[in-house]
C-alpha cells in the first residue's frame, strides 16, 4: 500500500526507520557516550574508547562486501540477523565496562552493523525501481540525522546519569531490530542467479563493467577524500582563521547538515527530473566555490552562508552520485556493489584525514581547503565532459 508523501511504501519507511534507529545507537554510543563515560569513570580510559570506536569502523568497513555478498543470496534474514549481534554486542559492553571487552565488543557490533547500510539501499533504492534518487534521499536522510540526533540527542540523556543513556542507546538498537522484523516483506525473493558464486567471483561480476573500474570508483574515492581532507583541518580554520568560538563552530556544523538534511528530497526529485551527470557536475563545481568562498570568508556571518551552499550542494552530490553508480551494477549483485562502494568510500575516508593533516601542518589549515577545492574543480570538469549517462 502506498502512502501519499512522495509515493513511497509503508515498507520504505519502515526500513527508513531501522536506519534511523541503529545509527541514532550507533552515534550516541561511539561519538557521544563511550568517550564522556570514559573520562568521568575508572578502568576505561579516553584512548580505549577511541581503539574501540575504529575498531568498530574498521571491522564494519573490512566485512561490508561479505554482508552484501550475504544479503544477495539470503535476503532480511542477515540484517536481522546483524542488528541482533549488534545488540548482543552492545549488552557486553555495557555489562562489561573494561577496556578489552568493550574494545572486543565494539570489533562485534561492527560486523553486526556491515549489512546495515547495503542491505537498505538495494531494498528500499534497487537499481530497476522508479523514482530511484528519490528513494536514495529517504535512505540517505534517514542515515544523517540518525547519527546525528544520536550524536547530539544523548546529551540530554547523560545529564540524567549514564545508566538512562546507555538504556536509550540499547533500547534504540532493540525498537531497530524489532521494526525489521515486522517490516512488510519485499515485493519479491531476493534468490539470486549468482547463488553459487565465491564473493570473489561476486566481485569480478560487478567491476566487470570498464566504466566503473575507471571512472566511477576512483571519482568515489576522490569525492569522500576531499571531504575528509577537511575533518582535522576545519576546527582549526574555523578557530584561526574566521575567528569563531567552540560554539559557533559547533552552529556553523548544525547550519551545514541541517541544510544537507533539507534538501535531500528537493534535490532527489530533481535528480529524477534531470540528467543525474548534469546535476553532479553542477554540484561539485558549487561545493568547490563553496570551499574557495569560505577561505575568503572573514567572518562567522559569511561563512554560515558558504557552509549552507556547501550543504546544498552535497544534499545534490549524494542521490546524482548514487543513481549513476547504481547504473553500473547487476541487479542481482546489489548488495554487494554498494559493499564494495562503501569500502571505496572507506578508504578515501582513511586517507583523506591525515593528507589534511600533513597540509595543514606544512602550508596552514588553508591550503587543505584549497587541495580540496582542487579535487571537486577537476571532478566537475571531468564529470561534466566525460559522456557517462550515455554509457551506463
Amino acid at each position: 500500500m502506498k502512502h501519499s508523501l512522495y509515493g513511497l511504501s509503508a515498507r520504505d519507511y519502515t526500513l527508513a526507520a531501522v536506519l534511523f534507529l541503529a545509527e541514532f545507537s550507533r552515534g550516541a554510543y561511539f561519538l557521544t557516550y563511550l568517550p564522556l563515560y570514559s573520562s568521568e569513570f575508572p578502568g576505561l580510559t579516553v584512548a580505549a574508547a577511541g581503539i574501540a570506536a575504529s575498531a568498530h569502523f574498521l571491522t564494519e568497513n573490512i566485512l561490508k562486501i561479505h554482508a552484501g555478498w550475504y544479503y544477495d543470496r539470503r535476503g532480511r534474514v542477515v540484517l536481522q540477523g546483524g542488528l541482533a549481534l549488534g545488540l548482543l554486542s552492545l549488552a557486553v559492553a555495557g555489562s562489561f565496562p573494561g577496556p578489552f571487552p568493550v574494545i572486543a565488543a565494539s570489533a562485534l557490533m561492527g560486523a553486526g552493523f556491515s549489512p546495515l547500510w547495503v542491505s537498505i539501499i538495494a531494498e528500499v533504492a534497487p537499481v530497476d525501481r522508479k523514482n530511484r534518487p528519490l528513494l536514495v534521499s529517504l535512505v540517505f536522510t534517514a542515515w544523517l540525522s540518525g547519527a546525528g540526533a544520536g550524536l547530539a540527542g544523548i546529551n540530554f540523556f547523560i545529564s540524567r546519569g549514564y545508566g538512562t543513556a546507555f538504556a536509550v542507546i540499547f533500547c534504540s538498537l532493540l525498537a531497530a531490530l524489532t521494526a525489521s522484523l515486522f517490516c512488510p516483506p519485499p515485493p519479491c525473493s531476493r534468490e539470486s542467479s549468482y547463488a553459487r558464486e565465491s564473493v570473489l567471483a561476486a566481485l569480478r561480476q560487478v567491476t566487470s563493467g570498464r566504466i566503473l573500474t575507471l571512472f566511477l570508483l576512483p571519482g568515489m574515492f576522490l569525492q569522500t577524500l576531499s571531504a575528509s581532507i577537511l575533518l582535522p583541518v576545519l576546527p582549526v580554520f574555523a578557530t584561526n582563521n574566521l575567528g569563531l568560538s567552540h560554539k559557533h563552530y559547533g552552529v556553523l556544523l548544525l547550519a551545514g547538515g541541517a541544510a544537507t538534511v533539507a534538501a535531500l528530497f528537493p534535490m532527489g526529485r530533481l535528480v529524477s527530473s534531470l540528467k543525474p551527470q548534469m546535476v553532479l557536475s553542477c554540484a561539485f563545481f558549487t561545493a568547490s566555490a563553496a570551499l574557495s568562498g569560505l577561505l575568503l570568508a572573514g567572518n562567522r556571518h559569511n561563512a554560515i552562508i558558504w557552509v549552507l551552499v556547501m550543504g546544498l550542494s552535497y544534499a545534490a552530490v549524494l542521490p546524482s552520485w548514487n543513481t549513476l553508480l547504481s547504473r553500473a551494477v547487476p541487479p542481482d549483485q546489489q548488495a554487494t556493489g554498494w559493499g564494495l562502494f562503501s569500502t571505496v568510500e572507506g578508504l578515501g575516508i582513511t586517507i583523506g584525514p591525515a593528507l589534511g593533516g600533513i597540509l595543514a601542518v606544512s602550508s596552514g589549515p588553508g591550503t587543505a581547503l584549497i587541495a580540496a577545492a582542487g579535487i571537486l574543480m577537476v571532478m566537475t570538469l571531468f564529470y561534466a565532459v566525460f559522456p557517462l549517462d550515455s554509457l551506463l
